[in-house]
């Protein structure tokens, strides 16, 4: 009888995958990428929560060392002249020409209106320009600090990053400084140097109010709203971009903002 030889050096041929073998792996890892997707969409989700905050902490700091440097805020005088409330509120109203407009959110729905009372309503991009010691916006309009009026020395107080767009994280073209989702930070600065600060949005009865008086996310009831002891506030809009006077700041819309003074 002949036996049958395997020649050295030459692989005995092994059987592919059945079509039933295939379809369980492929179940399997669809199983294993459900699993980790929704891990990794929070790790991300906690990584911009936590850029949210550093570029927070910038802001405020920039605005504090400019007020050491100059012994007043950074407030255009356009602003101060006309200003009949304690504070300033950079928010979305933005300026265009001689006229201001609110700002949209990444999807192009306009962001709802957060400013202070007056005849003059900027965004934080006036800020922005005065801090970064800049005379026009990359979009080639003037800003508040014309001639370095508003920063003589050219000191750039605040270090961030560039963008081409204006939907993005970053300063835009239009010179408004946007967090990770694409929504502008809003700043309120204190403009009767009191050392405390009543913000546009978090300053509302209709926001902040608690039982017995009391307000939410650690603020005070005063006369004129509700307040932060702190020169300069920070926040922003959160992961869903939104932001309602109809709901109170620990509730719907409100409650994933993330706040500078907590």
């Amino acid at each position: 009888m002949k036996m049958n030889k395997t020649t050295p050096g030459i692989a005995t041929a092994t059987r592919g995958f059945t079509l039933v073998e295939l379809l369980v792996v492929i179940g399997i890892i669809a199983i294993l990428a459900a699993m980790i997707l929704p891990t990794l969409g929070k790790a991300k989700d906690s990584a911009k929560k936590a850029q949210v905050r550093s570029e927070m902490q910038n802001i405020s700091g920039a605005v504090r060392a400019y007020q050491a440097e100059y012994s007043r805020f950074p407030l255009p005088t356009q602003v101060t002249d006309q200003l009949k409330t304690p504070d300033y509120t950079y928010g979305t109203m933005h300026m265009t020409g001689n006229s201001a407009r609110r700002l949209t959110n990444p999807k192009g729905e306009l962001l709802p209106k957060i400013a202070t009372e007056g005849r003059v309503q900027v965004s934080n991009a006036e800020l922005l320009a005065i801090l970064r010691a800049q005379e026009r916006f990359r979009n080639g309009r003037p800003t508040s600090n014309r001639n370095h009026r508003m920063n003589p020395k050219k000191v750039n107080f605040l270090n961030a990053k560039d963008v081409t767009s204006t939907t993005l994280g970053g300063v835009g073209s239009d010179g408004v400084f946007r967090d990770p989702w694409g929504s502008p930070y809003i700043v309120t600065v204190d403009a009767n140097y009191d050392g405390k600060t009543i913000d546009a949005f978090y300053g509302l009865g209709s926001v902040s109010a608690a039982e017995r008086n009391e307000g939410l996310t650690g603020l005070t009831k005063v006369k004129g709203g509700y307040q932060a002891n702190a020169p300069v506030l920070v926040w922003s809009l959160g992961p869903d971009g939104l932001a309602s006077a109809d709901e109170k700041a620990n509730q719907g819309v409100n409650k994933d903002n993330i706040l500078s003074w907590q």
